[in-house]
């Protein structure tokens, strides 16, 4: 069933990190396990980047998961025969089964956002995430998933890398007992139903972390 995307941005003037880069920035998202809202956050982000901030935007789908090829067939109702293995939705660019070589056509395209994501971090792509200008590690916090972030987020601290936190799902208190264990921040990402849907709290979060 195709969906319609003629969804209402909210707009501001306000000031944000983000719009000081004139030149590309990489911003790459990564999950401590699989299904903790990766992809969301990245359609969301996109959204953001460029309805609030008029951004030129790429979202990159740097794992095998194909999920990309299910939203444009959502989204669009057919799948694209492009050489590029891109399709737009509300001016936002999405590359399926993206690489090196799609970093490389994307800075000849001059992009002012590219956002990876990256999939789960046991699927083997840390090194690539760890090069990029922006580093988001997504937690998973429900019971099942704690585990597989409290293994790669003990490791990644002790590395001393520069990542930081965001959690879609779980439990308040968990998130509380996370950041008390790890002694680092878990920022909450705000709900949001429609990936679509850039909302004033979810504009407002953005502002804060981009």
């Amino acid at each position: 069933m195709r969906t319609s995307h003629k969804k209402h941005f909210i707009r501001t003037k306000a000031s944000r990190k983000g719009a000081a880069f004139a030149e590309q920035r990489l911003i790459g998202l990564i999950g401590a396990g699989p299904a903790v809202g990766v992809t969301h956050t990245a359609v969301t982000m996109a959204g953001y980047l460029t309805g609030i901030c008029r951004r030129r935007c790429a979202v990159l789908e740097w794992n095998d998961h194909g999920a990309f090829e299910r939203l444009e067939e959502s989204c669009l109702g057919k799948k694209n025969s492009s050489c590029r293995g891109s399709f737009r939705i509300l001016d936002v660019d999405y590359y399926r089964n993206a690489g090196t070589e799609t970093l490389v056509l994307c800075k000849k395209l001059r992009y002012q956002e590219v956002i990876v994501d990256y999939g789960a971090a046991a699927g083997g792509n840390q090194e690539e995430f760890f090069r990029c200008d922006r580093q988001f590690l997504l937690a998973g916090l429900s019971e099942w998933q704690t585990g597989a972030f409290l293994e790669t987020a003990g490791a990644w601290k002790r590395a001393g890398t520069g990542w930081e936190t965001l959690a879609v799902f779980g439990s308040e208190e968990t998130r509380k007992n996370m950041e008390k264990e790890l002694g680092l921040s878990i920022r909450r990402v705000p709900v949001s139903v429609d990936a679509f849907t850039v909302t004033e709290t979810v504009m407002e979060f953005y502002q804060q972390i981009l």
